[in-house]
């Protein structure tokens, strides 16, 4: 399922195996964070209360937004998913234009992140992969 948004401050992202959807009001100083829940065509979104809000906030926004820099120059990354390889914590990050085509991997510690080397970076690739495969519909 594909969701667009009317403004860029909406983010669907990956915590603790939980689809969550991000709804930042910049004007009013607001965040909102839901479940997300699909089957088949629908998408039920469920306020999980603020307790769980402010823990996951808590664990995701210092890692949130992340300034990549690639061969096409800087732009500022979107967390897409958190997940365990090898007992290690990972994260995804999208570019926010292009969030079907480019994705980027890092390892995820207290520090912050960090880079991967080049045959981890494909071991995570298909590890992310098999445990997300929606992310990928044509690579199953």
């Amino acid at each position: 399922m594909s969701i667009r948004f009317q403004t860029p401050y909406q983010y669907v992202f990956i915590h603790n195996n939980v689809k969550h959807l991000l709804l930042l009001w910049e004007k009013e100083h607001k965040r909102q964070l839901y479940i997300v829940e699909e089957e088949a065509d629908e998408m039920l979104l469920l306020f999980p209360g603020d307790s769980y809000t402010e823990t996951v906030l808590d664990q995701i926004e210092p890692i949130l937004f992340q300034r990549l820099e690639t061969d096409a120059g800087p732009f500022l990354a979107v967390l897409g998913a958190t997940f365990t390889y090898d007992e290690r914590k990972m994260v995804m990050y999208y570019h926010p234009e292009h969030p079907d085509r480019e994705i980027y991997f890092f390892e995820w510690s207290g520090d912050g992140i960090a880079e991967l080397d080049e045959e981890e970076y494909e071991a995570v690739t298909r590890a992310f992969i098999n445990e997300f495969p929606e992310f990928f519909p044509d690579e199953t």
